[in-house]
């Protein structure tokens, strides 16, 4: 009868990465280079068109979506381009301003997917073995010539790997133009990346998250009201007060 089980396990070094790999495990990162314009340092923006120029009409409406739920929670507001600027139609120029006017918008920002592409990797082929030690009865008992029994011991082997992964990245530029100089105010580039299974929603999101926190950073958009109202009592609170005799 089994008592006590104690468990020794030799890994190869490489067996966290085969997992990541071959069980889409590896997480979806941004990397975003921007520049805002010297002119619009200053400036904050309320109300912002979201306008993901893309002709796959799903990928497009996933994009404004989820750039939309990323500004949920700030004060300046987004409008999707779908939502007031409908496909169907032939805008003219002067429509489309007015149009913007009318909803109160004050800046455009473009998203375009430049370039999409799959890095293969090779996952190498790695071998794990797991050895589980048993304490039993015999380990106890003693044998003149043998000695104390050696514990029951059970040895399993596995292999993983030994095949390719494509790893999809893309790239996208993201222009922010002040409606009222149409003039462009902030431009980015970026490049997204995610494990095999990642799908495009999970990348936009990413892409999403890491372009509304550098346009807070920039003050180009207001943050939550709650965020705002603990940066104005920090500041309150690191301000000298001086009393009047």
């Amino acid at each position: 009868m089994n008592i006590l089980r104690t468990q020794t396990s030799t890994l190869i070094s490489f067996c966290a990465l085969v997992w990541s790999l071959a069980s889409g495990c590896t997480p979806v990162t941004t990397e975003l280079h921007d520049v805002v314009d010297p002119d619009f340092r200053d400036k904050t923006f309320d109300r912002i068109l979201i306008s993901a120029l893309d002709s796959d009409l799903a990928q497009r409406t996933a994009t404004e979506t989820i750039f939309r739920e990323k500004f949920a929670d700030l004060q300046t507001v987004v409008v999707g381009s779908l939502d007031i600027l409908l496909p169907t139609r032939e805008w003219k120029e002067d429509e489309i301003f007015a149009l913007m006017k009318e909803h109160g918008i004050d800046a455009v920002l473009m998203i375009e997917e430049t370039q999409f592409s799959q890095e293969r990797q090779y996952v190498p082929r790695e071998t794990v073995i797991d050895t589980h030690d048993y304490l039993s009865g015999r380990s106890f008992r003693y044998h003149p010539r043998l000695g104390y029994g050696r514990s029951q011991t059970r040895t399993t082997v596995r292999s993983y790997g030994g095949y390719y992964v494509d790893l999809p990245r893309i790239r996208h530029e993201l222009r922010l133009y002040d409606v009222a100089t149409r003039r462009m105010a902030y431009y980015a580039t970026s490049l997204t990346a995610g494990d095999s299974d990642v799908s495009f929603e999970k990348l936009i999101d990413s892409l999403a998250r890491e372009t509304v926190a550098r346009l807070l950073a920039h003050g180009l958009i207001r943050p939550s009201s709650e965020s705002a109202e603990d940066g104005e009592a920090s500041q309150a609170e690191k301000t000298p007060t001086t009393s009047q005799p």
